[in-house]
């Protein structure tokens, strides 16, 4: 099975999975980027380096306000990254980022700038198509608009469909289009023969070792050498033009996607930290949910028991089911669960959930940590979940809980449903 993923080709897979992961890496990275930059010293920069084509944006306002809006977009990405309101974090703290990138370009355009605007774009495209994100919090929210009946039939049959992604999808074709425009740039920005000859290269790894004052050892050969450098020009124009091509022929993307990174990784090595947000992106096309499915794939097979009557319980287990891509929890109502677990002398069925695995059953807070520790991606959290004090706290939270479903939680199914 492929490493890399053409969404474009075909954008539905059998889990969510892959969608929460790249929303949590872009987010994380993003809020990273953000954080780390010092916005206030651009507005410092001297007036005669603006860039004429973009000059309009060159206003002390925009630049005053950049810090402010560094914080701003920062807390717009943590709800963004949890899937809080995706469709107005996401959409706003893209157009946010796009406006500072657009701001510091006035003065200085560089890779960096555009592969950020990379992902701000693909943060936006998060933002149109937010309902296909199923692993988030706003997914979580939207169950209250579910029956009861819709959930527990949910949970127990499972959701029978292929997963939409299609923010990757129209994510992947921006990025073969930007390695387009780039392979199509050095070829327009001047005569073919100075690229084949590699003069060109040659020229930018000389400005970039007397811009940093760093020599590096491993561009020497393409100095010294003119045929690396044509082969430098060529080898980079045929990888970067081979993954809009594999996209739109719907063709495994892997080893486009490999040399693509094999060429940022010689870039840092002859050049220095260009483009290194590219790394991010490309690697958001990885098959994730295949590493997890094997990961995944050596746990012991459990039984849930819940209460089929407490839309509170469904809709907390409503993640898990979507997480479960191996079927290996079974979920079972009070009323449908097996003779066997139901007349064991070591469970009360009505006092508290219940989770079997390998002949030992496990109630109450102790049956979610155990669900959690279903799932292996999970570790950290059952490790802390563990911890006598959490496990008190823990203990106390789930017997409230239980005490008060029916009062507080609409645990009644005529209730739910009128």
């Amino acid at each position: 099975m492929s490493a890399f993923v053409n969404y474009f080709a075909d954008d539905s897979r059998s889990s969510p999975f892959n969608l929460a992961v790249v929303r949590v890496l872009l987010g994380t990275w993003v809020l990273w980027r953000v954080v780390s930059l010092d916005w206030g010293f651009y507005g410092e920069w001297p007036d005669h380096h603006v860039n004429d084509p973009i000059a309009f944006l060159h206003q002390d306002l925009f630049f005053a306000l950049l810090p402010y809006q560094q914080w701003v977009v920062a807390a717009l990405l943590v709800s963004f990254i949890v899937g809080y309101k995706i469709r107005w974090s996401g959409g706003l703290a893209s157009l946010l980022v796009m406006h500072m990138l657009a701001v510091k370009s006035t003065i200085y355009l560089a890779g960096t700038v555009e592969s950020l605007f990379v992902c701000a774009y693909f943060i936006l495209l998060f933002a149109f198509f937010h309902e296909d994100d199923l692993l988030s919090v706003d997914a979580l929210l939207r169950t209250r608009n579910r029956s009861l009946e819709q959930l527990n039939a949910f949970l127990k049959e499972g959701p029978n469909q292929e997963y939409r992604l299609r923010a990757l999808r129209w994510g992947l074709l921006v990025v073969g289009l930007m390695y387009l425009g780039a392979a199509w740039g050095k070829i327009m920005s001047g005569p073919l023969e100075i690229w084949l000859s590699g003069a060109e290269l040659r020229q930018d790894i000389l400005e970039a070792q007397e811009l940093i004052g760093v020599d590096r050892p491993l561009a020497a050969p393409i100095l010294e050498v003119e045929i690396l450098g044509w082969l430098g020009f060529v080898g980079t124009a045929l990888v970067q033009l081979s993954l809009i091509v594999t996209i739109l022929l719907g063709l495994p993307i892997t080893l486009s996607a490999l040399g693509l990174l094999g060429f940022h990784t010689s870039v840092i090595a002859t050049l220095g930290l260009y483009f290194i947000d590219m790394f991010l992106v490309l690697v958001l096309f990885v098959a994730w949910d295949v590493g997890y499915r094997k990961l995944a794939a050596n746990s012991n097979d459990a039984t849930l028991v819940y209460d089929e009557r407490c839309a509170f319980c469904a809709r907390c287990l409503y993640p898990f089911k979507h997480l479960d891509i191996n079927r290996s929890v079974q979920f079972h109502s009070q009323s449908d669960v097996p003779p066997e677990l139901a007349t064991r002398d070591d469970v009360n069925l009505d006092a508290e959930m219940y989770l079997f695995r390998d002949g030992k059953a496990y109630g109450g807070y102790e049956a979610f940590r155990q669900l959690f520790k279903q799932f292996r991606i999970f570790a950290p959290i059952t490790l802390v979940m563990a911890l006598p004090p959490v496990r008190t706290v823990g203990n106390r939270a789930y017997e409230y809980l239980a005490r008060n479903r029916s009062r507080r939680f609409v645990c009644n199914l005529e209730t739910n449903q009128s």
